[in-house]
């Protein structure tokens, strides 16, 4: 799947202290703007009132106003400060436009555009420049995988939720009560050996440490990043909160998963192998203390074929 940012410019044409209604098939009103200073706009007209926390949402480069002079009528405009900004603009705006098309009831439509709002003000503050390698990708998959197919079965959708700490590169994966885990992808093409990057990747405290790995090969007739994501937001919906989907929102945002920005191919995966070990004693690792204090660090790869011994069931993980 290709995410790109749409080259259609609504505003080329349009003078200033214009406006121009979106072809969009809905009971709200919805028109391209341009204002007196000629900044590019969306404006939102409804029979409903959009609520205080809208005042609270703050989108870089972005105003956000909102005219409740008319009665039973109002509107809401999101007006770009910055026009070399306008092709993400226009992505936020096509994005608030499928969600007003979802929503024919006002009040609904108020909420969910505000939801909409909140994730993009977590969107713009991401640092574009960095780019979602085939190697991020591997690893959000690998760790989504982990989330949902043995996670979850353990603790549940919100104990997941809250255990995964994917993004924080510093620390395992999932932090359970008692135990930690580590989720590893790697090429299949490659062989079975996993890179760990940390001399506390497979350190811990806990009672317990677990290694998650997942050989991957990358092909068009494999599970997406998407995918995954949106089975996960289907159990949120389904047995979490809002503050839940919020959370897991932020979380792949701050893993570098914002498909509206991302410019990258995103591939689609096949897991050709899945295993979970015990990270024992005796379990091959480099930790903190097996080297001296100087030594602050460290990478080295693993041979998970002189692994076996150490292999477990998911039956048995946790227990």
């Amino acid at each position: 799947m290709m995410t790109m940012i749409p080259k259609f410019n609504p505003w080329i044409k349009m003078d200033r202290l214009s406006q121009r209604r979106v072809d969009a098939a809905t009971s709200h009103n919805l028109f391209w703007i341009i204002d007196s200073k000629g900044n590019y706009g969306l404006k939102i007209q409804t029979d409903g009132a959009f609520s205080k926390e809208t005042h609270m949402i703050k989108l870089k480069s972005i105003h956000l106003i909102k005219d409740e002079t008319q009665v039973d009528q109002a509107a809401f405009f999101l007006i770009l400060q910055n026009l070399h900004e306008w092709e993400i603009f226009y992505t936020l705006c096509e994005d608030l436009i499928k969600v007003v098309l979802n929503y024919p009831n006002s009040s609904k439509m108020i909420e969910a555009v505000e939801q909409r709002l909140k994730r993009w003000q977590q969107l713009l503050q991401y640092d574009k420049t960095s780019s979602f390698t085939i190697e991020r990708q591997m690893g959000l998959f690998a760790e989504l995988c982990c989330f949902v197919e043995v996670i979850i079965p353990k603790v549940g959708v919100r104990q997941a939720l809250i255990s995964w700490n994917g993004p924080e590169a510093d620390k395992q994966d999932f932090l359970l009560d008692d135990s930690v885990l580590e989720v590893k992808s790697y090429r299949t093409s490659k062989g079975d050996a996993v890179s760990i990057s940390s001399l506390k990747q497979l350190y811990s405290e806990k009672e317990s440490i677990y290694l998650a790995t997942f050989a991957l090969t990358a092909s068009e007739n494999g599970q997406s990043i998407e995918e995954l994501v949106n089975k996960i937001r289907f159990l949120i919906i389904e047995q979490g909160s809002s503050a839940d989907l919020e959370l897991f929102e932020a979380k792949l945002i701050s893993y570098g998963y914002a498909p509206e920005l991302i410019k990258e191919e995103l591939n689609s995966f096949i897991v050709d192998k899945q295993r979970l070990f015990y990270v024992a004693e005796e379990f091959p690792k480099i930790t903190p203390k097996d080297v001296s204090d100087a030594i602050i660090l460290a990478t080295y790869s693993i041979d998970l074929a002189r692994c076996e011994k150490f292999e477990i069931s998911l039956d048995t993980f946790l227990k």
